[in-house]
């Protein structure tokens, strides 16, 4: 059985010209493909209806008869949108997805389309058991309850889009609250009778001086039993809000945390300053301690890198699971082992780098193998080219790694448009899948290689507060320091003195990544990709400490002045 954290779930929403899914029509359609917690695509379209859109429609939805007057006939889009479907192991999401589903199959029916059979998740009902009984279960209350913003609220991939990220936010409490690790396990639970719980008064009276005194802060928090023991870590925004959440005297549906709460008579915390340290801090402290009311995380697990044998004296592009100290270049860490493999096969059939695993001793009498005769390689083992001529190969299939104008996510976007323009939708979806991947990889503006040797960057995230920017130090892919400012001119010295310590000294930080930091890139570069519209980036390649320093407060400022209209630094 597959974890909640390895299927896609094809989140859908429809806007429609009335309730009755056999004689009224979908005018819009939205999908939103999430995987891993994470939104990996979006699909949507406009589609005539072929009748007439009622006022009170068009009022809330925005969308009126002359819109969808020259839209896509339903048989096209419903071409484009099976390929969603098509996916292995996909389930069927929607707010009220009994609505959902209907239209959808209805309209797959007069189609004349084959509908497609898919096990159906309902976020409504998911909510109900998983959320507080007196917060209201719409998309909008819930948004805002995730403190999720909706773009496009009644237009059909707005509300697919919201309904994804709060069905991310819900997994997560499903499976830490309720031990909700498969998929059958998540279908199961959605139609599970509704059980509520109070925290008791004894429980609050006990720790409501600790309660007092968490502070406004991201960190992390732990609930210990009577004897000190480790019952639960959590992560938190907002540790005072976080942690006094589940002492609001509203009922809650979760006996794991009952339970949980009932033997806690302590609660120790530590702020991260920052939510991504947070986050990293959390899974750290989970695998390390094993707490017994913190479900073991599904995600954890070994990543797939490529690795190009730099140390080698005719380097080659091999795939591994270890990243060490070893003078190799590594790319990663990527999802799967079979995506680095079909990398790696465009690598064989695009550059002409040794491919056979025999030791390479160069002999001008050496016969050369099949891949010469082919045309694949330049055959260095036969002397036809020089050292040098070998590595300038090994150069150009690290921009091409890096993902340059001629690398790999526009090979991948060339093929997208073939397949698409030749109709063969599920194979385009697939790439276009593999792209966002990449990105999450290659975020970058300056021109080169984003390997994690290169993975030296200072990130300057602009925080809820206007006046107030998280700069994250990040080295080989770890975060290795983090400090908050108020301006350009707040902490220069600080500042400075990291540059320095981190970046130039020449004596700091190791590219080798266990399993846990492995991990950890991971998510660092989800969050990055989450919040990239509020960062701003300063990557380190080969400028001087005082260029550095200069470029942040260059950044800092930028996003003071995005922030308010005059400022005075």
């Amino acid at each position: 059985m597959k974890s909640i954290w390895e299927i896609p779930f094809i989140v859908v929403d429809v806007e429609t010209t009335g309730g009755n899914p056999i004689n009224e029509r979908i005018i819009d359609i939205g999908c939103v493909t999430t995987v891993g917690g994470e939104i990996i695509s979006t699909y949507s379209s406009l589609v005539n209806p072929h009748q007439f859109i009622p006022p009170f429609i068009s009022k809330m939805t925005g969308i009126s008869n002359e819109m969808v007057f020259n839209a896509s006939e339903a048989e096209e889009v419903f071409n484009e949108v099976k390929t969603y479907f098509k996916q292995n192991d996909a389930v069927f999401v929607a707010h009220n997805a009994q609505f959902d589903w209907a239209f959808v199959l209805n309209t797959f029916l007069r189609c004349n389309l084959e509908p497609p059979e898919l096990k159906r998740l309902c976020t409504l009902k998911l909510s109900r058991r998983l959320l507080k009984k007196n917060l209201k279960k719409n998309v909008g209350s819930l948004a805002n309850y995730f403190n999720i913003t909706v773009n496009g609220r009644h237009r059909a991939l707005g509300d697919a889009l919201a309904t994804a990220q709060i069905l991310i936010e819900m997994l997560d409490i499903a499976e830490r609250e309720h031990n909700i690790s498969t998929v059958e396990e998540l279908l199961k639970f959605q139609n599970k009778k509704i059980s509520n719980y109070k925290t008791p008064l004894n429980v609050f009276k006990r720790l409501e001086d600790q309660l007092q005194n968490l502070p406004d802060e991201p960190g992390v928090y732990y609930f210990l039993d009577k004897y000190k023991n480790i019952l639960y870590i959590g992560k938190a925004k907002s540790l005072k809000d976080r942690v006094n959440s589940y002492f609001n005297n509203e009922p809650y549906t979760s006996r794991k945390i009952s339970e949980m709460l009932k033997l806690s008579h302590f609660i120790v915390w530590e702020t991260t300053g920052t939510e991504l340290s947070a986050l990293i801090k959390e899974s750290s402290k989970i695998k390390e301690i094993k707490p017994p009311y913190n479900s073991l995380d599904k995600r954890d697990k070994s990543y797939p890198f490529i690795k190009i044998t730099l140390a080698d004296k005719f380097p080659r592009v091999e795939l591994t699971f270890e990243v060490d100290d070893d003078s190799a270049e590594y790319f990663g860490p990527f999802s799967s082992s079979i995506f680095v493999k079909e990398i790696i096969e465009s690598i064989d059939k695009r550059f002409k780098l040794i491919k056979c695993d025999n030791p390479l001793s160069p002999n001008i009498d050496y016969k050369n193998c099949f891949y010469y005769q082919i045309d694949r390689c330049n055959a260095p083992c036969s002397e036809l080219i020089t050292r040098q001529e070998y590595l300038d190969e090994v150069q150009k299939v690290k921009y091409f790694l890096g993902g340059f104008s001629d690398g790999i996510v526009r090979q991948l976007e060339s093929k997208m448009t073939e397949l698409s323009e030749n109709l063969d939708f599920e194979k385009a979806f697939l790439i276009k899948n593999q792209i966002i991947e990449l990105k999450k990889l290659f975020q970058k503006k300056n021109l080169f290689p984003v390997s994690v040797n290169n993975n030296n960057v200072i990130i300057i995230h602009k925080s809820d507060s206007i006046e107030k920017f998280d700069c994250l130090f990040i080295q080989y892919g770890k975060l290795v320091s983090q400090i908050c400012v108020n301006s350009s001119n707040d902490q220069e010295d600080t500042v400075q003195n990291l540059i320095n310590n981190i970046y130039f000294n020449g004596q700091n930080g190791t590219i080798k990544l266990n399993k846990q930091e492995s991990n950890e890139l991971r998510i660092i570069n989800s969050w990055v990709y989450r919040n990239q519209s509020a960062c701003e980036f300063i990557y380190i390649n080969g400028d001087d400490s005082e260029t550095v320093f200069n470029q942040f407060k260059e950044k800092i400022n930028l996003l003071m002045n995005e922030n308010t209209d005059s400022v005075d630094i």
